[in-house]
């Protein structure tokens, strides 16, 4: 069985990458069977390397789940071809192959013209994750509140706030309404409430300054960082995020630190997101446990000055990124 995932909403396609996987693992606890194939890593030679992994029988799974992650956007056109080639040849077989499923993920919408994008849609059984708006993500929302706790409930006008700010990040939109359900309950979610702990400015995350510093683009993280404040965007609720992201960053980099890389794994021990560890997994091992437990600190001594008076807070904000 071949899937094809694709869409704008790399969230959503996500979670359904982790369904299938979990599905897999009920016959396949080892993970012996699980290959992934990511083209942004991977630069050449992706083909060979799937038709060894869909050719060899392990010891311990004869299932297989192949992920071809980001083909299409990634990998070079003759990369592309050979695929392509490949499939047009055995998919009758791989069709009727109950033992192997395999995935193709794009995290964006591919050109409709390209070629293997068009075999996928008549070959695969397919997904489009569009962005969600309007009624599709106030229902979407609905639904997330009651998987996060059922008794949860949220008035109609929190919910048009919520739903209008987010441009149809359901990635951010996620760790709102978690955030919301856990601080409300067992009140209803109201429109104050969310206008308390919420930012609805979804375009400008916090997080890209943050991938900006872990990179070593001081400048890029700066410049980001103004165009948060020029926007009026309040710059307790950014310092409070860089708190949360960065505390995050910790756990994750503290997990891998004692060797563990597995991004389920970690989700599970840090009790974070798949997605939210997704994000955070080369930010975390690029900054490491040490320079991230430092930042921490010098985020505790900064909040400490804010609160007695001794600091502006938004020269505070500006010094940290340029200190750090």
């Amino acid at each position: 069985m071949i899937f094809f995932l694709y869409g704008e909403d790399s969230f959503r396609s996500y979670e359904k990458v982790l369904e299938i996987k979990k599905k897999f693992s009920i016959n396949d606890k080892s993970g012996a069977g699980l290959s992934l194939f990511d083209a942004k890593e991977e630069k050449e030679n992706i083909l060979k390397k799937f038709q060894s992994d869909l050719k060899n029988t392990g010891l311990f799974s004869s299932k297989k789940l192949l992920i071809l992650r980001r083909i299409i956007s990634r990998s070079s056109a003759d990369e592309q071809a050979q695929i392509l080639k490949f499939f047009k040849e055995n998919i009758e077989k791989i069709k009727i192959d109950t033992d192997c499923v395999i995935i193709f993920w794009e995290e964006e919408s591919p050109r409709k013209n390209n070629a293997l994008f068009k075999f996928l849609i008549a070959n695969a059984k397919k997904q489009n994750f569009e962005k969600l708006q309007d009624a599709k993500l106030k229902q979407w929302i609905l639904e997330r509140i009651k998987n996060i706790n059922p008794d949860a409930v949220i008035s109609n006008s929190a919910l048009e706030k919520l739903s209008a700010g987010a441009n149809g990040d359901t990635a951010t939109l996620h760790q709102e309404i978690e955030k919301l359900v856990n601080f409300s309950y067992p009140k209803m979610i109201d429109e104050q409430t969310v206008n308390l702990l919420t930012q609805t400015d979804w375009e400008n995350n916090i997080f890209k300054t943050i991938e900006a510093l872990a990179d070593n683009k001081k400048q890029t993280a700066l410049e980001l960082l103004r165009r948060h404040i020029d926007k009026g965007d309040d710059p307790f609720y950014l310092f409070s995020m860089f708190v949360y992201q960065f505390r995050n960053l910790l756990r994750i980099a503290s997990l891998q630190e004692n060797g563990i890389f597995n991004e389920l794994e970690i989700a599970k021990l840090a009790k974070l997101h798949p997605f939210v560890v997704k994000k955070s997994f080369h930010p975390a091992k690029n900054f490491g446990e040490k320079k991230l437990k430092n930042i921490f600190q010098k985020l505790s001594a900064i909040d400490t000055k804010i609160k007695t008076g001794k600091l502006d807070i938004k020269l505070a904000l500006d010094k940290f990124v340029v200190e750090l």
